[in-house]
C-alpha cells in the first residue's frame, strides 16, 4: 500500500493546498532574499551618498582655508611695507603661518582619501604648493623688516597667487567629481525605488508578509537618503560664496533656456556685469570685506528678478544674467534697477546680449562679454548692448 504523503495518492483539494503552501513558502523566500539584497543596497547607497557629502563639505572647507590665506597674505605684504610696523608684520606673520598650516591641513585630509576626485597626484602637489609658501612665510618672519625683505615679500605674492589657482583648480575638479558621483549614485537610487514599487505591487497581490517587508524597504530607500540628496544637489549647483547658482549650473540651464525660447518663439538675452575696480576694492578692505560685497550684492540683485530668471555667478567679481522673455530694452531696464543695490558705493559694468535664434550658448555669452569689455573700455559705470549700429554706450545712473 503507497504511503500516505504519496502525491499519487493525495486528493486534487490536499494537492492543491500543499501547492498552495510550497508557493507561499517560495514567495516568502525570495521576498526574504530580495528584502535582504535591498536593504544591503540601500545600506550601501546611503553610505556612499553619506561618503560624498562629506567629501565635498571637505573640498569647500578647503577652499574657505585658501581664501582666508590669501586673505591673510595680503595683509602680510601690506603691512610690510608700512614703515615702523615690525610688531604689527610679527603679529601678522603669525597669522599666515596658521592659514597655512590649516590649508596643509584640509589638502592633506582630502589627499588621503582615495575617493576625493582629484587627479592622480594633485593634492600631493597642492600640499606641496602650500608648504613653498610656507617655508618662504618663515624666511620672511626671520629676515624681519630691518633687513628690508622686499625681494621674499614679492616672492610670496608671485607664488602665493599661481599656488592659489592651482589650489582651486583641483578643489573645483574634486567638486565636480563628487558631483558625476552624486548624479549618479541618484540615478541608481531611483532605479532602485522603481524597482521597489513594482516588487511592492506584485508581493502585496500574492502574500501580505512579503509585501509588509517590501514596503519597509521601498519606503527606506525612498526616504532615509532624501535629505542627503537635497544637500548633496544643492551643494553642486549654487555658488559657495554667494548663494547664486554657479557656473555649472549656468552651463546646463542656457542651453534649455534657449531651446524653450525657440519653442515658444520669444525672445532671450543675457547680461555679463562686472564690479568695477574690484581689486582695489579688494586691495583697500581686505578679502573678507570683497566677500561680504560680492555676497551682499548677489542676493540683492537676486530679490529683485522674476522667478523664471538666472542670476549665476560666472567667475571672481564677474555674474551672468539669463532673462527669458525679455529683449534689449527691457534686459537694460533691469540692469539699471541693479545697479543701485550694489553695497559700498560700489558700481558695475555690463554688457548685453539678445539672442538671434541661431547662435550656441558659448557665441551668446562672448556677444554679451564682448559688450562687456567695450562698456570697461569705455570708461566702466555703463550698459553697452550688443549689435547695435554704432554700437552706443548708456551710462548708468552714478550713485551720489
Amino acid at each position: 500500500m503507497p504511503a500516505t504523503g504519496d502525491p499519487l495518492t493525495m486528493k486534487p483539494g490536499a494537492m492543491a493546498k500543499a501547492g498552495l503552501v510550497l508557493a507561499v513558502a517560495l514567495l516568502l523566500l525570495a521576498g526574504g532574499l530580495f528584502a535582504a539584497g535591498a536593504a544591503r543596497d540601500d545600506a550601501a547607497l546611503e553610505q556612499r551618498y553619506v561618503r560624498s557629502l562629506a567629501l565635498a563639505a571637505r573640498a569647500v572647507e578647503a577652499q574657505r582655508a585658501a581664501a582666508g590665506m590669501y586673505e591673510q597674505l595680503a595683509r602680510v605684504t601690506a603691512r610690510s611695507a608700512e614703515a615702523g610696523a615690525a610688531g604689527a608684520l610679527g603679529s601678522e606673520l603669525r597669522g599666515l603661518a596658521d592659514s597655512l598650516r590649516e590649508l596643509s591641513e584640509r589638502l592633506n585630509a582630502l589627499r588621503d582619501d582615495e575617493a576625493s576626485g582629484a587627479p592622480a597626484g594633485g593634492f600631493a602637489a597642492a600640499s606641496q604648493a602650500a608648504a613653498r609658501l610656507n617655508d618662504i612665510a618663515a624666511e620672511l618672519q626671520r629676515a624681519g623688516v630691518a633687513a628690508d625683505p622686499a625681494g621674499l615679500r614679492r616672492r610670496l605674492a608671485a607664488i602665493g597667487e599661481g599656488d592659489l589657482r592651482q589650489i582651486d583648480a583641483l578643489l573645483d575638479s574634486a567638486l565636480a567629481v563628487q558631483r558625476a558621483q552624486i548624479d549618479e549614485a541618484a540615478q541608481q537610487a531611483r532605479q532602485a525605488g522603481r524597482l521597489a514599487r513594482i516588487s511592492v505591487f506584485a508581493a502585496g497581490a500574492l502574500a501580505l508578509a512579503l509585501g509588509v517587508t517590501l514596503t519597509l524597504v521601498a519606503w527606506r530607500s525612498l526616504s532615509a537618503n532624501a535629505l542627503l540628496m537635497e544637500q548633496l544637489t544643492q551643494l553642486a549647483r549654487e555658488d559657495g560664496l554667494t548663494g547664486v547658482a554657479n557656473r555649472r549650473t549656468l552651463d546646463e540651464r542656457l542651453p534649455q533656456e534657449m531651446a524653450r525660447a525657440g519653442r515658444h518663439k520669444y525672445t532671450l538675452s543675457v547680461v555679463m556685469i562686472d564690479l568695477d575696480h574690484f581689486k582695489r576694492f579688494n586691495d583697500r578692505r581686505g578679502h573678507a570685506a570683497g566677500d561680504e560685497l560680492l555676497r551682499n550684492a548677489a542676493q540683492a540683485w537676486l530679490r529683485q528678478l522674476r522667478p523664471s530668471d538666472l542670476l549665476a555667478r560666472y567667475g571672481g567679481e564677474e555674474f551672468t544674467l539669463v532673462l527669458p522673455a525679455c529683449g534689449e530694452e527691457q534686459a537694460e531696464h533691469m540692469v539699471e534697477r541693479l545697479q543701485p543695490l550694489v553695497p559700498e558705493r560700489q558700481t558695475f559694468s555690463a554688457g548685453i546680449a539678445t539672442w538671434n535664434g541661431m547662435d550656441s550658448a558659448q557665441e551668446l555669452l562672448a556677444a554679451a562679454d564682448r559688450a562687456l569689455l567695450q562698456a570697461k573700455r569705455g570708461g566702466r559705470n555703463r550698459i553697452v548692448i550688443s549689435g547695435r549700429e554704432p554700437q552706443i554706450s548708456l551710462p548708468l545712473r552714478l550713485v551720489s
